[in-house]
Formats: structure tokens, C-alpha cells, sequence
């Protein structure tokens, strides 16, 4: 259910909160060593239903609740008003291809793919906690040069280049644990600040009190999410009463949660992959794109 955040007041410098915000994503990967962007979109109505064809008349494929999350295949509109996307189907697990009316979902900010090409980290069966006094981020500003993230950050341990987009990327100690921070340049200008906990837990259980920790962490910082959504794709394993890192893992379960302060905002999110767990955080910066994906 939507809740509307305490109004906050406009900053400048992603700094004080918003700095503290950046303790969050763990994504159960080694270190990455190729990138792409991918942009997804988010189920804004309280059904949204994808056609075979871009219009209402047309056969459904799948019927998706608010918070769920797809793949936008082309950066054009058919037909004025739908979207051509990409799903998993939450009853036969095949990948589906169909069409979204645009008033029933929104542009989430360009999601930074990550392809490991490198074994799996070992699986840690008592990780330690996360420790929100510790850490150190430095003090950057929205709309800064890759120059400047240099001088704050000193020299990236990878850099790359995706068309418009550039990517630096450390590895710090941040809170207590073992993080991999990007920064997102757009037309060579800081758009987003996104972090990776370089740690695989053997409890997936663990994935979900993580969540939880740092949401009310955030809540305190920042205030309550604008948005919380809880997404079920498959509903036995609540009725079951199975642990719910497992259905995370699965897919059956995807968590997340949205704020926004100032002239930032911040996604926080937990879902299943492939590749495991993502538990992943994206700050970014509101007037950097159209308002309407953020």
C-alpha cells in the first residue's frame, strides 16, 4: 500500500541522510567484470494486463499487481500508449513478450545489469552484522563531473562505458561490510550511486531480516517509504508457511520500498534472480530524467 513520506527539506548535496542511505544492496555476486543497461518498468496500477498485441482487445498473456516489475524490450511506444515488455509468467515460468498500457506502469531509473563471469562466492553460513555507526562515503553533488567523483574517491578499481552511460566502480568497507559502490555518470555527469554487498548468504533467510533492518534504518533517517509493495508470484509458499528467504529465491516473493528527499531518490529492493538473491539499492537523482520514472 502507498504511504506519503514527511515532506523533507530540498538538499543539494547527497550527503547527511542521503549518504546514509547508500548502506544498502547486497548482491550475491563476485565482483563484475561487463555491465549493460537495462530499463524496466513498474506496475503502478492495481492490475495491469499484458496483450498479444498493443491493444485492450487483444488476448491477455498475464495479469501482474501493483510493484511487480518487467523489462522494457523497445524504447518506442506502439500504437501512442503501450509498451512493448518481457516477463517471466508466475504459471508457466517461460519468458512472455507482450504489450503494457503506458497509464498502468512506470519508468524505474536504468537498472545497471551486472554479468559475472567469475565462480560464485563461497556462501557464508554466520555473516557478520551490518554496523550502521561505521563507514565512510564521500560527500558528492548530483550533476558532478567523473573528474570529480575521481578527486573524492580516488582511482576506480574498473571503468566503464555503455553509450551515454559511464561507470565507476570501488571496493570499500562500508558499515562494517564488504561493499562494491558504482557510480552512474550520464553524459558525464553523476546521475545515480548504487551498492553492492560482495557477500553470498548461506541462510537466505538472512536476505529478508537484512531488509528489514535497513528499511527501518531508512524509515528513521528519512521517514516512511512513499511506496511498500510485497509482490507474491506464487502464493503456495505463503499459504504453506515456507520460510520466505526461499521464496525470495525462487522468484515467488520480490520485496521493495521507495523514498524520496529532496532532489534524491532511493529504491530499495529484494528479489529473485537467476543468479541468486538481488538485494539492491539505487540512489538517484530526481531531476536527472523524466520525472514520471522516478
Amino acid at each position: 500500500m502507498a504511504k506519503t513520506s514527511r515532506p523533507k527539506p530540498a538538499a543539494g548535496r547527497v550527503a547527511a541522510a542521503v549518504a546514509s542511505c547508500l548502506v544498502l544492496a547486497a548482491l550475491v555476486l563476485p565482483v563484475p567484470v561487463r555491465t549493460e543497461i537495462i530499463v524496466k518498468l513498474e506496475v503502478t496500477a492495481e492490475r495491469a494486463s499484458v496483450h498479444l498485441e498493443p491493444r485492450i482487445n487483444s488476448p491477455v498473456l498475464e495479469t501482474l499487481s501493483r510493484g511487480s516489475v518487467i523489462k522494457l524490450s523497445s524504447a518506442t511506444k506502439f500504437r501512442t500508449n503501450w509498451f512493448y515488455v518481457q516477463l517471466i509468467s508466475s504459471r508457466s515460468g517461460r519468458m512472455l513478450s507482450g504489450y503494457v498500457l503506458d497509464a498502468a506502469v512506470r519508468k524505474l531509473n536504468s537498472t545497471l545489469k551486472v554479468v559475472d563471469l567469475t565462480p560464485a562466492a563461497t556462501a557464508l553460513s554466520d555473516p557478520k552484522e551490518f554496523d550502521l555507526t561505521a563507514g565512510r562515503m564521500p560527500a558528492v553533488t548530483w550533476g558532478m563531473s567523473g573528474d570529480g567523483v575521481l578527486r573524492a574517491e580516488g582511482r576506480p578499481v574498473g571503468r566503464e562505458q555503455s553509450g551515454d552511460y559511464e561507470f565507476l566502480r570501488y571496493r570499500r568497507d562500508v558499515f562494517g561490510k564488504r561493499c562494491l559502490i558504482l557510480y552512474v555518470l550520464a553524459n558525464r555527469r553523476l546521475v545515480s550511486v548504487r551498492v553492492s554487498l560482495l557477500e553470498n548468504y548461506a541462510d537466505k533467510d538472512r536476505y529478508i531480516a537484512d531488509y528489514n533492518i535497513i528499511r527501518e534504518y531508512l524509515n528513521r533517517k528519512i521517514g516512511e517509504p512513499r511506496y511498500d509493495n510485497v509482490v507474491w508470484k506464487d502464493r503456495a509458499y505463503a499459504e504453506r508457511g515456507e520460510a520466505l528467504g526461499a521464496a525470495v529465491t525462487s522468484g515467488s516473493l520480490s520485496l521493495s520500498s521507495e523514498w524520496v528527499t529532496g532532489d534524491t531518490g532511493l529504491r530499495l529492493s529484494l528479489t529473485g534472480e537467476p543468479t541468486g538473491i538481488l538485494f539492491a539499492a539505487e540512489i538517484n537523482d530526481i531531476k536527472a530524467k523524466n520525472p514520471a520514472s522516478f
